[in-house]
């Protein structure tokens, strides 16, 4: 048991003594200098040309495809608005003719 605490001791000694205060920093400036390029990668493809266009067509695609969607809504309420003025149509005739 006494090793055992010991070990764990001994193991949390080397972790704390590990990381120094230089190393510290180091990871820091390290974490400083990752963000600041993952910064100005970001920007280089938000102001990219390419993306720019290309993010424009998607947007014209979407544009499309709900005007798309629209007309073809509206033709399928055409569509059901004629048949029901149809089943109206015949409704009348057959009680009509059926007296």
């Amino acid at each position: 048991m006494r090793t055992i605490i010991l070990a764990a001791f001994a193991t949390a000694a080397l972790g704390l003594t590990a990381c120094s205060p230089s190393d510290r920093q180091d990871l820091k400036e390290g974490a400083d200098a990752a963000g600041a390029e993952v910064k100005d990668a970001a920007q280089d493809i938000a102001n990219d040309p390419d993306v720019k266009q290309a993010g424009a067509a998607i947007k014209n695609a979407g544009a499309e495809a709900a005007d798309a969607v629209k007309d073809t809504a509206a033709e399928a309420q055409a569509g059901l608005s004629e048949s029901a003025q149809k089943d109206k149509e015949e409704a009348a005739a057959e009680k009509t003719s059926g007296q």
